[in-house]
């Protein structure tokens, strides 16, 4: 009869919460035990029929051991082990009185002293289950509240940032570091002039659907927040987290594509809605060192970067072409490889002893193959890029002749 609790016990033990401590589970187990307990009675008081006063006294002796130990062993259902022990040792005092081992007197004192321990290790245990539970509640309660208020907090920074620190590999302190990271602005063109003809719950629901859109993608891309100025946004590459310098450049100029295209997108919809003048963004990324880190006071601090290569990055997106996207030359260097880009006119800014290289995006060698917009074999010792769509007749017969020459001079 010991082994279907124990089995039932040990199939229990490592289910879900609400499932061990089900009711039908309970039952069965609280079944099986006063079973056995009948059980180990009435064969007690047959065997006591059979004993001398010594064998009797053994038995008592033991079925006290037994019970003790059963009182600690099911000593989280005291239900169980209460309707286990009562019979058995309830009819041990019965045998030894009916067959007179031992008078009345003296039995019902140790009948007294006996049971009223039991009682009292069972009644302990009961508290301390009924304690335990009310402490799992309300470890449960507030676990529930605190993934509440931690999912509330994580709207108001970054998501890679957030993971960090409620895992505990990253300390709330004021400390920066130097990397180097890609970072990506970008603003709506006139957003000042749209803001006039739109009323504030127009501009308000237009925004936010527009910023949302482009959370969206930024955290497909895998982009680590900084911050929304208004219209404007703030993204960055390689911090808490980075690919590689290279992987996290072509990571932003990916996303920036998508972001663009994902505008364009919108703008039907923002049309059908009535809007007059949707949104059109430029955007503007740099690649460089950059102080990233904890601003701030004790008490308060911002999760940001620093630096002139920022300051760059929020230069090319002024610079940029309404819906365009502005390179850095050193992003451009990092992503050349698959992105097609025209150089564009230099820039100056405060910090940069030149003028700055910059480099217009024209889109994804691949696809623009792919659409028909260009010519484009990269195979070893072989960079052939054609913009055919740009060509006119007089500069298709120019490239024809060079194509034709080049062709020459390879058959030698």
């Amino acid at each position: 009869m010991q082994v279907p609790i124990l089995r039932s016990y040990l199939r229990l033990r490592d289910r879900p919460r609400p499932e061990r401590v089900s009711q039908r589970h309970m039952r069965r187990i609280g079944g099986y035990a006063g079973l056995q307990g009948v059980i180990w009675a009435v064969a007690i008081i047959l065997a006591f029929a059979e004993f001398s006063q010594a064998d009797a006294l053994v038995v008592t002796a033991a079925v006290f051991v037994w019970a003790y130990s059963s009182a600690a062993a099911y000593s989280t259902m005291p239900v169980t082990s209460s309707v286990f022990i009562v019979p058995m040792v309830a009819t041990t005092f019965i045998g030894l009185g009916v067959n007179g081992f031992v008078d009345w007197g003296p039995l019902l004192l140790l009948f007294l002293g006996a049971g009223g321990g039991l009682v009292f290790l069972i009644v302990k245990n009961w508290h301390a289950t009924v304690a335990a539970v009310r402490l799992g509640e309300a470890v449960k309660l507030q676990s529930e509240k605190v993934a509440n208020v931690s999912g509330q907090l994580a709207k108001y920074m970054s998501p890679k940032l957030f993971d960090k620190i409620f895992s505990g590999k990253q300390q709330v302190e004021i400390v920066s570091t130097r990397k180097k990271l890609t970072v990506f602005f970008s603003d709506v063109v006139s957003f000042t002039e749209i803001t006039d003809q739109l009323e504030s719950e127009e501009l308000t629901a237009l925004l936010n659907h527009y910023l949302s859109e482009m959370s969206q993608v930024a955290r497909e891309h895998g982009a680590t927040y900084d911050k929304f100025i208004g219209d404007a946004l703030v993204f960055y590459f390689g911090d808490p987290d980075t690919l590689g310098v290279k992987e996290d450049a072509e990571a932003c100029v990916r996303m920036a594509i998508a972001m663009q295209r994902r505008v364009r997108e919108l703008q039907s919809e923002w049309r059908d809605r009535g809007v007059e003048r949707p949104f059109e963004i430029r955007i503007g990324i740099n690649t460089g060192y950059c102080t990233v880190g904890n601003f701030g006071s004790e008490d308060r601090m911002a999760y940001t970067i620093i630096g002139s290569e920022v300051n760059l990055a929020a230069r090319l997106e002024s610079a940029a072409d309404v819906g365009g996207i502005l390179l850095s030359n050193e992003t451009y260097s990092l992503v050349k490889d698959w992105l097609m880009a025209g150089e564009a006119a230099a820039i100056t800014v405060k910090g940069f002893p030149r003028p700055v290289t910059t480099y217009r995006v024209k889109g994804i060698y691949e696809e623009l193959k792919t659409e028909g917009h260009i010519i484009h074999h990269d195979r070893n010792g072989l960079r052939l890029t054609i913009e055919s769509g740009e060509l006119s007749d007089t500069h298709r017969a120019e490239a024809i002749s060079i194509l034709e020459d080049a062709a020459t001079e390879l058959k030698r």
